[in-house]
C-alpha cells in the first residue's frame, strides 16, 4: 500500500511540475530550456585539433576567480530572462539574481549615447553641431589641430573627435573623487593629464573616454542638472530601468550590488567593497542584467521599428560606422545581413561586463560579472551563447594541424611596416600601439613568431595555409586573426596583411 501511495505521490509531482511548464508563457519555456543550455556549453572561440572543450558556466567562474555572473537574454527584440549565478561577494551567501547591480564600465558609453541621442530627438541638440555653442562652463584647449568646424558629439560618441585619455583609473573608497572640470584640466584629484587633441577632429579612430567625458558637461550644461538627474530624466525614467544609476560612489545602503573581486577572486576596496568610477558618462554606469537587457532590447527595436525608444532614422544612423571608426555613434559595428550586430565591452577595475544585439534577428545577449577576469568568462559565455541560439557569428573554430616546411617558412621572416599607401581611413580601429609598429616574423623552435620590432617578446603563429597564419594572442577575444604573406611568381615575399573580424591592415616588407 505504501510502495502504490508512493508512486501515486511521485506521479503527481510529475503531472504537477508538467502544468506548471506547460503554464508558463512560451518565452518563459524557451528562456528556461535554452538558459540551461547555455551554462553548460561554453568554451573557447578556437581549438588546434578536432576536439573542442566544454565548461559548465559553475567550473569557469571557479578557474577565472569570479564569484557572480548575471545574464539577459533577448529574442526578437524582447528581453525574456535575466538571471543571476554566484553570489555578491566572495564568502558570501548572497546570491546574484537579475536585479543585482554591476558596475558596466564602458558600456556607459552606451547609455550616455543614447542619452545624447534622445535629446536630438528632442531638439535639445544638434549631433552634428559644434559643441561650443553648448558649452558653459569650460572651453577646448586650443590646438592648431582644430579646424572651424569644430568638434561634435558624432565625432566623440563614434571616437573620431582626436582626443586622448583612452580611459580611468578606479576610486577606492576614501579618495577624494575629480570633478568633471578637474577630469578635464586633468588637476589633482584626477590621475591623468588633460584632455588634448592628439589629431585633427574627424580624421582619426582614437578610442577616448576623456571625449565621453566632455559629452557628459555638454549634456548637463544644456540641461542645467547633474548627470545622474539627467540621466534618470531622458532614460532611466521612461524607459523603466528602475534599478540604474550613475550615482558614484554607490551610497553605502544601496542594496543588491555586486561587489568588486581581483583577478584571484579576492574582495577588495574594501571595507565599502566597490570603487568609485566619477568620469560617470564613460564608465560610472551601474546598473543590472534585467535593465542593460532592457536597454539593448530598446536598441535593438529602435533599429527596427518606426515606434522605438529612438526615432527608427536616428537609430540607424546610431548602427552606421562613422569613418574611420569602428563604431557607430556609441556601439562598435560588425557583420552584415543576418550577421549584423552591436556591441561594447565594459573594464573597469575589477568588473568586466558585455552587450550585443542583432539588428537583423532582434536577439542579443548581457553579461554582466564581478570579477577582473570576467571578460575572459565573457568570451565563453558568448561562445556558448552562439552554439545554443545559432548565431552565426562566434562559431567554434577548427584549426587543422598543417606541416610547414622550414624553408618555406624561413621565407617569410623579416622586418615588416605598416604600408603607408593602404588609407588610414580604410583600418578602422587597426591604428595605434601594435598595428601602428614595425613587426618582425622569425623562425623559432620549429614555427613563425612575430614580435614588434625591438621587443624580446616574441609570439608562436599558428599555420592555417601555406602562406596564412592565426595570431592566437587576439584570436579568443575578438575571433580570427590572421596574417597572411602574399609571395609573388618570383617567389618574393615583399608584403604582408593582418586581418581581424572587421578590416584589414597591410605592411611593405623592409629590405636590409
Amino acid at each position: 500500500m505504501h510502495y502504490t501511495l508512493d508512486i501515486l505521490k511521485q506521479w503527481v509531482g510529475i503531472i504537477g511540475a508538467m502544468a506548471t511548464f506547460l503554464a508558463m508563457p512560451l518565452h518563459a519555456a524557451e528562456s528556461h530550456n535554452t538558459l540551461n543550455g547555455l551554462i553548460d556549453n561554453l568554451r573557447p572561440r578556437y581549438v588546434v585539433g578536432d576536439v573542442m572543450p566544454r565548461y559548465t558556466l559553475a567550473d569557469r567562474m571557479e578557474y577565472y576567480g569570479v564569484p557572480g555572473v548575471a545574464i539577459g537574454i533577448i529574442k526578437d527584440g524582447k528581453l525574456i530572462h535575466a538571471e543571476g549565478f554566484g553570489v555578491l561577494q566572495r564568502g558570501s551567501g548572497e546570491k546574484i539574481d537579475g536585479h543585482t547591480l554591476f558596475s558596466a564600465g564602458s558600456v556607459s558609453k552606451i547609455a550616455t549615447a543614447t542619452i545624447l541621442l534622445k535629446m536630438d530627438a528632442a531638439g535639445l541638440l544638434d549631433i552634428d553641431g559644434n559643441i561650443t555653442q553648448y558649452l558653459k562652463s569650460w572651453q577646448l584647449p586650443k590646438s592648431d589641430r582644430l579646424t572651424d568646424d569644430g568638434v561634435s558629439l558624432r565625432m566623440i560618441l563614434s571616437h573620431t573627435a582626436g582626443f586622448n585619455i583612452h580611459g580611468f583609473a578606479d576610486f577606492l573608497p576614501g579618495e577624494e573623487l575629480p570633478t568633471v572640470i578637474e577630469t578635464l584640466n586633468g588637476v589633482s584629484p584626477a590621475q591623468h593629464g588633460p584632455l588634448e587633441f592628439l589629431y585633427r577632429p574627424g580624421n582619426r579612430y582614437k578610442y577616448s573616454g576623456g571625449g565621453y567625458t566632455l559629452a557628459q558637461l555638454v549634456a548637463t550644461d544644456i540641461t542645467g542638472e547633474s548627470y545622474p538627474a539627467t540621466a534618470k530624466k531622458m532614460l532611466f525614467t521612461p524607459m523603466g530601468m528602475t534599478r540604474s544609476n550613475f550615482t558614484n560612489p554607490l551610497p553605502m545602503d544601496t542594496q543588491n550590488v555586486a561587489k568588486a573581486h581581483n583577478g584571484d577572486g579576492n574582495p577588495v576596496a574594501l571595507p565599502r567593497g566597490y570603487e568609485a568610477m566619477p568620469e560617470m558618462a564613460a564608465s560610472g554606469l551601474w546598473t543590472s542584467a534585467h535593465d542593460l537587457g532592457t536597454l539593448t532590447a530598446a536598441l535593438i527595436n529602435s533599429f527596427r521599428t518606426k515606434h522605438g525608444f529612438l526615432p527608427r532614422d536616428l537609430a540607424v544612423d546610431m548602427m552606421t560606422k562613422v569613418t574611420p571608426s569602428k563604431h557607430g555613434m556609441g556601439p562598435m559595428i560588425d557583420g552584415s545581413s543576418q550577421d549584423l550586430i552591436f556591441h561594447h565591452g565594459g573594464a573597469n577595475n575589477s568588473y568586466r561586463a558585455w552587450i550585443e544585439g542583432n539588428l537583423a534577428t532582434g536577439d542579443g545577449l548581457v553579461i554582466l560579472t564581478n570579477g577582473a577576469r570576467g571578460n575572459d568568462l565573457i568570451i565563453e559565455i558568448r561562445n556558448s551563447a552562439a552554439d545554443v541560439f545559432d548565431w552565426s557569428h562566434n562559431r567554434p573554430v577548427y584549426i587543422s594541424r598543417l606541416e610547414i616546411g622550414a624553408e618555406q617558412l624561413a621565407s617569410f621572416e623579416g622586418a615588416y611596416r605598416p604600408s603607408d599607401s593602404f588609407p588610414l581611413s580604410m583600418r578602422e580601429q587597426m591604428v595605434g600601439r601594435f598595428f601602428d609598429a614595425t613587426v618582425q616574423i622569425a623562425l623559432k623552435d620549429g614555427g613563425l613568431q612575430i614580435s614588434r620590432r625591438g621587443s624580446d617578446r616574441w609570439q608562436q603563429l599558428i599555420p592555417t595555409g601555406p602562406n596564412r597564419f592565426m595570431f592566437p594572442a587576439f584570436a579568443q577575444r575578438i575571433g580570427m586573426v590572421e596574417l597572411t604573406f602574399h609571395r609573388n611568381a618570383r617567389r618574393q615575399t615583399k608584403e604582408m596583411s593582418l586581418t581581424v573580424p572587421s578590416a584589414t591592415s597591410y605592411y611593405q616588407r623592409i629590405e636590409e
